[in-house]
């Protein structure tokens, strides 16, 4: 039978990804701010938010190993259900050892959805457009935290955590079809596999940096940053207010993230990464040091705008590599954002300015331009 169009691959694997992706956003809106209502502490919050992320560190290795094994597209259908399954376990509000066992099993789904999905978007795309491609099929899959994030975040202050989430669940379910479409009956052509260490020893370096301070750190503490900041009683709650913010930025990433793919495809990734690490340092910079709201809100919708072109860069540069290139450097990515809530949550637990988080993401991203300046080869693609 034939394959699935290039094209049609990229904006229904995306289109997957974004239903499955409604019910873990939703939390990064939500609990931040209803964690009391939930009977959780805010140690527990850092450890549900970032428990998915650190079981990818195994499972992102599994899913390399199965890639080969069968077909990508069952594989794929497999997860996008048993996600949809995990957001209605959220729904029944369990309490804290059941939330960390549904994000351990989210996370274990989102290694194959991730993983399978960027190689088979790569396997159809010339070399010279893996940052375009993965920047567009990036952008259809955050329509997914627009739903989650603001949705979820209205949903809840409408219907309560339970049934918001319950609802979720059952959109999240329309990714089965659409991964059915999505893949050919048999998995796309392979990747050649690069053996070069040193280039997956700097992308990791920078993935970890990437994940900590972006999906990780500023992520799981900007509802608590925000919370403190804003008038009680007003007409948007900070649940709300965090839930518009990321997803104004998915917003933008949905627009953006395949042209900001292109200019890394024409910069190289060296400049790319460069200049997106020191934009997102001084973004993060003023966020912590800013007492206006307004201000604080225009300076992280910059930083998550370097973070759109940092993400297109490096998974472009990676996942034409192949599955080993890539599984190494998502690795990396999830041991950053596993790490970063807690840390943040630990900072907001022994300092009484809450954006000191920020300031701590910062000062990583700066260390990380460094690096990506001095490690990457000029002209590299």
């Amino acid at each position: 039978m034939p394959s699935v169009a290039p094209r049609s691959t990229v904006w229904l694997i995306g289109a997957a990804t974004a239903f499955s992706l409604l019910g873990d956003q939703a939390l990064y809106s939500t609990l931040p701010v209803f964690f009391d209502e939930l009977g959780l502490r805010p140690i527990e919050v850092g450890i549900i938010l970032s428990a998915n992320r650190w079981i990818r560190l195994g499972t992102n290795e599994l899913a390399h190993r199965l890639q080969g094994v069968g077909d990508h597209r069952s594989f794929f259908v497999a997860a996008v259900t048993l996600g949809a399954a995990t957001t209605a376990v959220y729904a029944t509000t369990p309490g804290f050892a059941l939330f960390v066992l549904a994000r351990l099993v989210w996370g274990l789904c989102w290694s194959f959805i991730r993983h399978l999905g960027i190689l088979s978007v790569m396997a159809v795309t010339p070399g010279e457009r893996a940052g375009h491609a993965a920047g567009r099929l990036g952008g259809i899959s955050r329509a997914g935290s627009v739903g989650g994030l603001f949705g979820g975040a209205l949903l809840v202050d409408r219907l309560g955590f339970g049934p918001a989430l319950l609802l979720l669940a059952g959109l999240s379910a329309l990714a089965i079809p659409l991964s059915f479409a999505g893949f050919a009956p048999v998995g796309p052509r392979p990747v050649v596999e690069s053996t070069a260490g040193d280039r997956h020893l700097v992308a990791g370096v920078l993935g970890f940096a990437h994940g900590m301070v972006g999906p990780g750190l500023v992520m799981a503490t900007l509802g608590a940053v925000l919370d403190e900041q804003i008038d009680a009683g007003g007409w948007l709650s900070a649940a709300s207010l965090t839930g518009a913010i990321l997803a104004v930025r998915f917003v933008l990433e949905t627009g953006a993230a395949a042209r900001l793919g292109s200019l890394s495809d024409h910069l190289g990734v060296r400049v790319a990464g460069t200049g997106a690490f020191c934009l997102g340092a001084l973004a993060l910079a003023v966020a912590a040091l800013s007492s206006s709201l307004p201000v604080l809100i225009a300076a992280v919708l910059a930083f998550f705008t370097s973070g759109t072109a940092l993400a297109a860069a490096l998974l472009g540069f990676t996942g034409r590599q192949g599955s080993r290139a890539l599984a190494r450097y998502v690795t990396a990515n999830d041991l950053g954002a596993a790490s970063g809530p807690i840390i943040g949550w630990v900072a907001l637990d022994l300092f009484e300015q809450r954006t000191v988080g920020l300031g701590i993401g910062a000062a990583i991203y700066a260390i990380a331009a460094v690096v990506a300046h001095r490690a990457i080869e000029p002209g590299s693609s």
